[in-house]
């Protein structure tokens, strides 16, 4: 069997609510996480919402990392998929950092098992 390619469902709580609804800050934050995690970033895409909330994507050439966040519950949904060997690990430790979660859990999910 081949799997195509790895899903961290990461879920990030008590964050810090002023960071994770600043887009600048987050976007600053994903794109660092790339860089910790040795990926290749082909380009970021990053929308703050009214009257809170920021989604984001950073396109990497291993796939990407996403985030959605909801300040109003100091949470954020973090997906990191790849298909190449990156160093996940390390660009959820930065992130969690940066938004100073309390709390984080992970669920890896294989991808294209062939």
């Amino acid at each position: 069997m081949t799997v195509l390619g790895h899903h961290l469902l990461v879920e990030l709580y008590d964050c810090d609510v002023a960071i994770i609804n600043d887009v600048k800050k987050v976007e600053e934050a994903l794109l660092q996480a790339a860089e910790a995690a040795n990926a290749t970033v082909i380009q970021p895409v990053f929308h703050k919402f009214n009257p809170h909330g920021v989604s984001g994507v950073v396109v990497i050439a291993e796939s990407h990392i996403s985030i959605h966040t909801w300040p109003e519950h100091g949470y954020c949904a973090l997906d990191i998929f790849t298909c190449g060997s990156i160093e996940k690990e390390k660009a959820i430790a930065h992130v969690q950092k940066i938004f100073n979660a309390k709390k984080t859990t992970c669920k890896a999910i294989e991808r294209g098992v062939v």
